[in-house]
């Protein structure tokens, strides 16, 4: 079992979010020297018009929690700390956004653009703007497999939660201003997700787990009946949901039914491939 997470985190990982969150925070006031906080949107939704509305409907939609525990969930036998830290640096992100757009009730774009300045993809969004929540969300994974994994190697996962913030503008849901807030949020909980995940192993034992596994389960089992107000992206939601509850199968359900719970729930990953093998 790779104990990589319960150290402090590298030298390396430190300049990376250090260089990451000045790189955003530059952006950020960048943008603030042009148009204000509408800077960059109308830039960003000419060029995403370049791809269909499919595609951006879907890649947003990786946002969602949901989607990232689907995708977590082939990961979590292998790598259960990388799990308990991105569970805990969502709810740090989770809550952090949602305290800014309570105290911050700032206007969408749908709100304040007349509707031939904007193209809307899914749902029309018009409140609680600031900060973007996928954005959030998308960082705070991506961060913790930068600790695990290296940022060379988690250079793909990286990209792919730039992207979610991207779309984020590309669908009408929020101002670049909001995208980099979200970024930042999301990168520094990540990083808070992994010192608290060090001192509290609460999340590791055999049973909490296999709890946090199973509600993470229920949760991915939803996508196919709540894409949040895109349902062109029906097609990628059904993927995403067979391949982390057909992971879930393999490696927590199949063994139990196998072998029973005493076997199939020892705590390493090396006894639990030993015991399917049998």
């Amino acid at each position: 079992m790779n104990d990589r997470l319960l150290r402090a985190p590298s030298q390396g990982f430190g300049r990376f979010l250090l260089g990451l969150c000045l790189l955003i925070v530059a952006a950020a006031w960048g943008l603030s020297l042009g148009n204000g906080w509408q800077a960059g949107f109308q830039t960003i939704q000419a060029a995403s018009r370049l791809l269909p509305e499919v595609f951006w409907s879907s890649l947003t939609t990786l946002g969602d929690e949901r989607m990232l525990l689907a995708l977590l969930l082939p990961f979590c036998l292998r790598y259960p700390r990388v799990f308990w830290a991105i569970v805990v640096a969502s709810l740090i992100a989770g809550l952090i956004c949602r305290g800014f757009k309570i105290g911050l009730p700032m206007p969408r774009p749908a709100a304040v653009l007349d509707p031939e300045q904007i193209t809307v993809i899914g749902a029309r969004l018009t409140r609680h703007s600031f900060p973007s929540g996928h954005t959030a969300s998308a960082f705070a994974f991506a961060m913790v497999w930068v600790a695990q994994l290296g940022w060379r190697r988690a250079m793909p996962i990286l990209v792919l939660a730039f992207m979610v913030g991207l779309s984020r503008v590309a669908v009408g849901a929020h101002w670049p201003m909001d995208v980099l807030a979200g970024a930042l949020v999301g990168s520094l909980s990540g990083w808070a997700g992994l010192v608290i995940c060090r001192h509290f192993r609460w999340g590791l034992r055999t049973r909490v787990h296999w709890t946090l596994v199973g509600i993470a389960a229920l949760a991915v089992a939803s996508l196919p009946f709540d894409g949040q107000g895109y349902p062109d992206s029906l097609p990628f939601r059904l993927a995403a949901c067979g391949l982390g509850l057909s992971a879930f199968y393999a490696a927590y359900l199949q063994p139990v039914l196998r072998y029973g719970w005493q076997v199939a729930s020892r705590p390493t990953a090396l006894v639990w491939r030993a015991a399917t093998k049998a």
